[in-house]
């Protein structure tokens, strides 16, 4: 399906007519600034329109000002390949080229310019010449079209075959949310601050909200405009301006980048493919500095090489990119990579992870991450679901969110999560609910996380056969120390419904866990029981239990453990032990006296319960704890009209 608008940009080395061609084209000097006018260079990237659908960007060809080149065709459809007849292939020719090459561009044509100050046999071997040039590029079967932008020869059949080469050009993939790198920020009168760039991805409207990246500012949208004209909305593939509220000129920087609430945050880091030129200028060593080139922006990074001591020219590698200032990427974007100094084209590659962790080299395992998340040579389509499993892959227990996982690559949620649930309904993820969203993770890492749980438990309870359970918390910090709260909550509650554990407030235990007590401990424990349900709403203190029962303490350490682990008994204060039995008959009393007189003081429930304050508060403190009473000042009122609270939780 061919594009609804082409951006059709420039390229070639300095002088060699790339201005003067689209101004025969178009009707258009891009040259606007005065000191391109005044030396007949372009320095800065120039725009014109070619009919309704088309925009040419004429970007400069000197290598001082190849930055400005990266900016202009980091955005381009189709390349207007200028190389002039009296030169011929030059510097930056070849620089342009590999540019290209390295942003993935597609399509061209090739105008051979100035025809008319050389011999008709010249151009037939700066042709020749150009075809060894392109050989094993994007350009090697374009069209070379000789012409004059002095005497107007050859425009009309490069016309032509622009115009046919624009029909041949296919629509951009649609990401789904929006995105527009900044190229150019300026002020018009009464209106502000003018922001332009080609969108990416989604759509913008007067009145939208978006956010300026990196510096995380909320902007109102004023107005859009395509070609000079207001439109109600702007979609992938055009060029825009958008007149922005609340944002000075000086706040904005090319290379920014405008998005939808929530996506593409400032990034520190890339894992990245990186392709050294087979004429890169040196070697790349690990930790050499780099100007990396994000589409318009430019930022100083250290490159630390993953998997190889050092890059030779022509090689491949993978990569992570330490950046000096807040870059702005996506899963699958394209990147040119220069020297420091002095700044000459290096390579390129794709971006693979733009929010990952630190990594140390040599390591495989992040090897085999970051190869499984290079998609050289897969449709974004068809590898969008691997895609979103690698990632998940690379979260472990922390999982992601559809939003989370949004950001990474840059697409819409609905369609990411579409690619989750796919993975989901394939057994390859797990999900659950997490703060009202879905959380979803990588089925291997899910599954770890539910074994790691039992095994922990398994250990627990055969170093401690006679306790009930252990601390959901303590069991957390064993096994699973750096994993999400509500990840490790999910993961217990899973197996709790699969019947594989049980649990009780605080404590949990293996489904069939059970403590066999010695003969002589069971008699203990009856003795125990007994004793605490003689006493009632005064039982005697844990302490003082072995000298009344004439039993070791550990011993009796032991049975109370199993019965509060049981739900016999409960513990309300550090040294206070209940049976179950007797909380359950002061309640009947406790709800029966309020029933008839509305309210209930400390002294008064002393009474009822024939106790002690020592023993009072702690028995009231538990009604009001357990949904039974609620306390209003120095009195209780009925909470619940039904015996619910019997202190088994």
């Amino acid at each position: 399906m061919p594009p609804a608008h082409v951006i059709v940009g420039t390229a070639g080395h300095v002088d060699h007519g790339k201005t003067a061609l689209v101004k025969a084209l178009t009707g258009i000097d891009t040259d606007t600034q005065p000191e391109e006018q005044a030396r007949g260079v372009t320095i800065d990237v120039g725009f014109a329109y070619w009919k309704d659908t088309v925009t040419l960007i004429d970007v400069p060809g000197h290598e001082r000002f190849i930055k400005n080149a990266v900016t202009g065709a980091s955005s381009i459809d189709l390349a207007l390949f200028v190389v002039a007849a009296d030169d011929g292939v030059m510097p930056q020719t070849r620089e342009h080229l590999a540019i290209l090459q390295l942003l993935g561009v597609q399509r061209g044509v090739v105008a051979l310019t100035k025809t008319d100050l050389v011999e008709p046999d010249w151009v037939d071997l700066v042709t020749e010449e150009l075809r060894e040039l392109f050989a094993d590029t994007f350009l090697s079967t374009a069209p070379i079209v000789p012409v004059s932008a002095i005497t107007g020869a050859g425009i009309d059949a490069l016309r032509t075959t622009l115009e046919a080469e624009i029909g041949a050009v296919t629509a951009r993939r649609d990401p789904g949310t929006f995105r527009l790198p900044v190229d150019r920020v300026f002020s018009v009168a009464g209106f502000g601050t003018v922001v332009t760039g080609t969108i990416l991805g989604g759509s913008v409207r007067p009145r939208d909200e978006l956010v300026l990246q990196p510096q995380g500012r909320t902007v109102r949208v004023r107005g859009v405009q395509v070609h000079g004209r207001d439109r109600p909305e702007a979609g992938v593939g055009l060029r825009a301006a958008i007149n922005v509220s609340d944002l000075d000129v000086s706040d904005v920087e090319r290379g920014d980048t405008l998005a939808g609430s929530g996506y593409f945050p400032a990034t520190y880091m890339l894992d990245a493919r990186l392709d050294l030129l087979a004429d890169a200028p040196a070697i790349l060593q690990n930790r050499d500095r780099v100007r990396l080139h994000l589409g318009p922006r430019e930022v100083l990074a250290r490159v630390v090489l993953l998997d190889a001591a050092a890059l030779a020219p022509g090689d491949r590698g993978y990569v992570q990119f330490r950046l000096e200032t807040p870059g702005v990427a996506a899963h699958g974007d394209r990147f040119v990579m220069r020297r420091y100094s002095p700044a000459q084209t290096m390579g390129g590659g794709l971006v693979l992870d733009p929010a990952p962790r630190k990594h140390r080299r040599q390591r495989p395992d992040v090897l085999a991450i970051l190869r499984d998340l290079d998609t050289r040579g897969v449709e974004p389509a068809a590898g969008a679901e691997g895609t979103v499993a690698t990632f998940l892959r690379v979260s472990g227990t922390d999982g992601r969110t559809a939003q989370e996982l949004a950001r990474l690559l840059g697409a819409g949620v609905d369609s990411v999560r579409a690619d989750l649930q796919g993975l989901v309904a394939a057994g390859r993820s797990a999900t659950f609910e997490d703060h009202g969203a879905d959380r979803y993770l990588d089925d291997e890492a899910w599954r770890e996380l539910c074994a790691a749980i039992l095994a922990g438990l398994a250990a627990f309870h055969q170093a401690e056969p006679l306790k009930a359970g252990m601390g959901r918390e303590a069991l957390r910090l064993g096994v699973a120390p750096h994993c999400l709260q509500t990840v490790y909550d999910a993961a217990v509650a899973h197996l709790v419904t699969t019947e594989q554990v049980r649990t009780r407030a605080s404590s949990i235990c293996l489904a069939r866990h059970q403590i066999e007590l010695p003969a002589e401990l069971q008699v203990l424990q009856q003795r125990v029981l007994q004793l605490l349900l003689d006493r009632g709403a005064a039982p005697p203190d844990e302490d003082q239990i072995p000298a009344l029962l004439q039993a070791g303490a550990t011993d009796v350490r032991a049975v109370t453990e199993v019965l509060q682990g049981q739900g016999r008994i409960v513990r309300l204060a550090d040294h206070q032990l209940f049976a179950v039995e007797s909380l359950q008959a002061l309640q009947q009393k406790l709800t029966a006296y309020l029933q008839e007189h509305g309210q209930i003081e400390v002294s008064a429930f002393r009474e009822l319960a024939d106790t002690s304050r020592k023993y009072a508060v702690p028995l009231l403190n538990h009604f009001d704890s357990s949904g039974v009473t609620q306390r209003d000042g120095s009195v209780r009122r009925l909470l619940v009209d039904s015996s619910n609270a019997t202190g088994k939780d």
